[in-house]
């Protein structure tokens, strides 16, 4: 049976502008896509242990936005033995998309706005089959203290996972229930209409 909210689990990440991007992915898709629909979480208060957001990673599939190489969404879910019902690597969707990530770490400059939204709406996606279909089923997750991978960047998240990729940037995790990845022209539209972009950043902190 399909499932009432879905978590998004953006890259934490301060020293990379890439981070800015996956952040304003979760935003858009909180605020703007799926308001009341989605859940957003981060990197320290699932390592640390705070209760209200294992629940999160635990009662709801997970979409994990993984920013750059070192893929510190995927591996903090691994520490701490949750698996993502899917992935979205910013990487691959940025080849695809040409939308650079910009070099701003506050907020991203347009490029990495529309990059963002690029995520947000694959994302918005997956997570609207997993809300919809009646014949998606996810099962519960138990948190757990996973030492594997602690670290350790030789371990090959990749295969820990088991990921599958289904379309470019979009990953399976191996185990979890399959979903559908449809292009959808509302969210799109949406996406041009309702979310600003903002040319001047004179007013953010560089």
């Amino acid at each position: 049976m399909a499932v009432d909210k879905v978590t998004i689990f953006p890259c934490g990440g301060i020293g990379d502008p890439v981070s800015s991007v996956t952040r304003l992915a979760g935003y858009i898709l909180d605020e703007d896509l799926l308001p009341g629909r989605v859940e957003l979480v981060s990197i320290p208060p699932i390592i640390t242990g705070v209760p209200e957001e294992l629940e999160r990673v635990q009662a709801y599939p997970v979409i994990a936005l993984d920013g750059c190489g070192h893929r510190c969404g995927s591996n903090a879910l691994n520490l701490v033995g949750i698996r993502p019902a899917a992935r979205l690597f910013t990487p691959r969707v940025r080849s695809e998309t040409k939308n650079a990530i910009g070099r701003r770490r506050p907020f991203p400059e347009v490029s990495g706005q529309r990059l963002a939204k690029d995520l947000a709406e694959r994302a918005a996606a997956i997570a609207r089959h997993m809300l919809e279909d009646p014949h998606y089923e996810f099962q519960r997750q138990t948190a757990a203290p996973n030492p594997e991978g602690l670290h350790d960047e030789s371990l090959d998240i990749e295969e820990t996972m088991g990921y599958e990729e289904i379309e470019s940037g979009c990953y399976q995790c191996s185990g979890m229930c399959a979903f559908k990845l449809e292009k959808d022209p509302e969210l799109r539209r949406r996406l041009e209409e309702d979310v600003q972009e903002y040319e001047e950043l004179d007013g953010f902190e560089r």
